[in-house]
């Protein structure tokens, strides 16, 4: 194993065990059953996971391989992978006891529209995307960097629809106007 891998690996399972402990910290436990289809936590740790192997094992065949040296690519990847876990932990920490890994809301709720939250309405994804792009661009192969984005955009798009759907019940037209006012992912793209 090479000093770079050995360095995405410990960054990998420090950054997964930091993942679990928020994940166990901040569930919320449903006694009803109708509100099980909202714990789509566990969908989404099934796909990185696939979609993490799945890219490993294509990186292997070097099929599309990315025109960037390896070390400038590392230095980039490096840097995104920082600041998607920055931008991740920040909105985390901003939200404090409104953060679940669960879809729900409180009686208390008040909608965060400061920091990250100005720009992006789901900065928390943001950060996550950012830095498994990070991991796909460290793997130099254009089609792991796909193979690891492209399954994890789509259920953290899925996601987003459905607490987008709690919130506006939760908030109606004031979330509506924030709606307007925020882009979901990209500030001034989407």
């Amino acid at each position: 194993m090479t000093p770079i891998q050995l360095f995405w690996l410990i960054i990998g399972i420090s950054w997964a065990v930091i993942e679990i402990i928020i994940a166990i910290k901040t569930r919320v436990q449903f006694t009803l059953t109708d509100r099980l289809e909202y714990r789509s936590e566990r969908l989404i740790w099934l796909v990185v996971a696939t979609a993490l192997i799945a890219a490993l094992l294509i990186k292997q065949l070097h099929l599309v391989p990315l025109p960037i040296d390896i070390f400038n690519r590392q230095i980039i990847a490096i840097g995104f992978f920082i600041a998607g876990i920055a931008l991740r932990y920040h909105s985390v920490f901003s939200l404090g006891e409104f953060f679940s890994t669960t879809v729900t809301t409180q009686n208390q709720h008040i909608l965060i529209e400061t920091g990250a939250y100005q720009f992006i309405r789901h900065p928390a994804y943001t950060g996550l995307l950012c830095s498994f792009f990070a991991a796909g661009l460290a793997m130099g192969d254009g089609l792991a960097l796909l193979t690891l984005l492209a399954p994890i955009g789509y259920v953290l798009v899925q996601r987003i629809n459905i607490e987008e759907q709690w919130l506006i019940e939760h908030f109606g037209s004031r979330y509506d106007d924030y709606c307007q006012r925020t882009k979901k992912l990209i500030p001034w793209l989407y």
